[in-house]
């Protein structure tokens, strides 16, 4: 998979490329024809023949634009012929425009940077070994004035400082720029693959779903036996380690995951070592005491994460440092230990809080140590605030889960479990009472009532399932949602209900009509539980530049008379708490208007233009 997105990458700019490479092939031959025409003289002898050399120039140039204005693949053949082709023309301009002193040299510039574009050093040296036959050819070609071979021979050899100047350039030309652009690619080419990896792992469901996708890719892409992922707690106990593993025969290629306690949470943190550690910014741990547990750990078979203390390094470690997310990377390359050829290791703290060391064990793809280095220092800078992030998301709902489940529990505690062990002791002593001694009316009076507690604490209970389950409205569903919820009201509970929509096209985004659906469900509820309104009429619609949400009764209305804003309703006993706080949150205002004994009306402004 993991191939796959790096040949992905390798193509990824292929199309920008060459059709910078053309556009400015087209550029430059236009310039060249330019030059001609103003200053014949450029072009030597073969003025017409000059000419039409460059013109045949621009039109490849021209050509291959159109080519690749219309493919959209670029195959290895179609690029070697066009490069030849390049260059062959270069240099029949250069041969007859005056060789090495021809004003128009820069053509063979333009066919190394191709080259350097298209293929790296591999691509710039052969090109410059092409470019300097053509010189030397034009170089010992016969010319007007008679002169043996042997003479023209001695005079290269003795050669002008001018031609031996333009031969090491072209040289250095080649190997530079192919160094450069090779470099630059293979950053690309990283930056691709790294994007794509966050895209596929990081919409994973859970933590490790998303771990375990990271760490099968990397196997996958240094070909490596093992790759080990441990985190730990800088100020804390807890240690955890993923691990993905060279698959054994036709066995799955999964990922082990496990909690490190004792000295296997030793043996994992022995590394990073000291030094690696004063970079981190982290306190450091004794040195025999890091000897002593890599000792152990070999002793007793264990992982040969321990190992990487005690190794000597090919390059310095480099260390990297992120600001927005107090983040430290150190990365480093060992050589020869245990049973394994070479090792990859990337150590980061987070916050100051986490520690954490990603290890590739035996990467054998790829020869360039530092490079791989960069690589997996810079997935550790991209991936791990994403990954980081998700772990944070993870516990913020644990925890909002936690605070749910246990404000559910106390409203059933302080609601229905106690009305239901009233319900109990009063039907207890309905049972005792002796049949003698009340009115003939009064066991049916007492069933009634109890009937009637009984219907309002289910009205209560499936009010609490209503919040506690997940709800997102997208906003073509809003007013389907209003109208279910205002519906089942009516049903459940026998009061006049109905909705009305003023407008059938929502633009809020999914955020601001779920507050707006919670904020329906509440009202309602205080309706039911506080009002004692026979009939209720729920209004949505637009309304000077603001979206217009409605909930009127004709109940006992609020203990004030009058229409108040929201600032008149700071005082938490002059609303309902927990409707000011939702339309507060998606950024909206709140008005009641009551009158005492003939209803309450609620209104709630949303800007047009909220964007939660």
């Amino acid at each position: 998979m993991v191939s796959k997105d790096r040949s992905a990458g390798l193509e990824a700019g292929a199309p920008d490329r060459e059709y910078f490479l053309a556009y400015a092939c087209l550029v430059l031959g236009f310039a060249c024809i330019i030059t001609g025409y103003l200053d014949p003289a450029v072009l030597g002898k073969h003025v017409s023949l000059g000419r039409l050399l460059i013109f045949a120039y621009f039109t490849y140039g021209l050509l291959n634009l159109t080519i690749i204005l219309v493919r959209r693949h670029y195959e290895l053949m179609w690029r070697l012929c066009s490069h030849a082709t390049g260059i062959i023309l270069a240099s029949l301009i250069i041969t007859f425009t005056g060789g090495a002193h021809s004003p128009f040299l820069t053509l063979y510039f333009f066919a190394l940077l191709a080259a350097a574009s298209r293929w790296g050093v591999m691509g710039t040296i052969p090109t410059a070994c092409a470019c300097m036959f053509f010189l030397l050819l034009d170089s010992i070609a016969p010319s007007s004035a008679p002169s043996s071979w042997s003479d023209r021979m001695r005079h290269l050899t003795n050669g002008s400082t001018y031609f031996n100047g333009i031969m090491a350039l072209l040289v250095l030309s080649a190997y530079f720029l192919g160094l450069l652009m090779q470099r630059e690619k293979k950053r690309y080419t990283d930056a691709v693959v790294i994007t794509r990896l966050i895209r596929r792992a990081l919409p994973e469901p859970s933590l490790r779903a998303s771990i375990a996708i990271i760490l099968q890719s990397l196997r996958e892409h240094f070909d490596a036996d093992q790759v080990r992922l441990v985190i730990q707690e800088i100020r804390g106990e807890q240690a955890f380690a993923w691990e993905a593993r060279r698959p054994i025969g036709k066995s799955a290629n999964g990922v082990q995951s496990w909690k490190l306690i004792g000295s296997a949470r030793q043996a994992c943190f022995a590394a990073p070592p000291e030094r690696i550690r004063r970079m981190l910014g982290l306190p450091c741990v004794g040195g025999d005491d890091r000897l002593d547990t890599a000792v152990l750990a070999r002793q007793k078979g264990e992982s040969p994460g321990a190992w990487a203390s005690v190794l000597s390094w090919f390059f310095a470690p480099t260390q990297y440092y992120d600001e927005l997310y107090d983040m430290r990377i150190v990365s480093e390359h060992h050589w020869h230990f245990g049973g394994f050829c070479s090792l990859l290791a990337t150590s980061f703290s987070f916050g100051g809080k986490w520690l954490g060391r990603l290890t590739v064990y035996a990467p054998h793809k790829g020869r360039d140590r530092r490079g791989n280095a960069r690589f997996l220092a810079a997935l550790v800078r991209e991936v791990g605030p994403a990954v980081y992030n998700k772990y944070l998301v993870g516990r913020l709902r644990s925890r909002v889960q936690a605070m749910e489940r246990t404000r559910l529990a106390q409203e059933l505690h302080d609601g229905v479990i106690q009305s239901l062990m009233g319900m109990e002791m009063q039907i207890d002593v309905l049972g005792r009472t002796p049949q003698a001694s009340c009115a003939p009316a009064y066991p049916i009076l007492e069933l009634r009532r109890l009937q009637e507690i009984l219907h309002n604490e289910i009205a209560e209970l499936r009010e609490a399932m209503q919040r506690v389950k997940p709800l997102e409205v997208e906003p073509g569903r809003l007013l389907d949602y209003m109208e279910g919820t205002v519906d089942r009201f009516r049903r459940d509970l026998g009061i006049s209900a109905s909705f009305v929509a003023e407008s059938q096209e929502v633009s809020l985004p999914p955020r601001i009509c779920t507050e707006l659906v919670r904020i329906v469900q509440e009202a309602l509820a205080n309706v039911r539980k506080h009002s004692g309104a026979h009939n209720v009429l729920v209004r949505f619609g637009r309304e000077n530049g603001h979206w217009k949400l409605c909930v009127e009764d004709d109940g006992q209305g609020f203990g004030f008379t009058g229409r108040w804003s929201s600032a008149d309703l700071e005082a938490p006993s002059k609303c309902p708490l927990v409707i000011k706080e939702r339309v507060r949150s998606i950024g909206g205002e709140l008005m009641i208007e009551s009158v005492p004994g003939s209803g309450t009306r609620l209104e709630i402004l949303v800007p047009l233009s909220a964007n939660g």
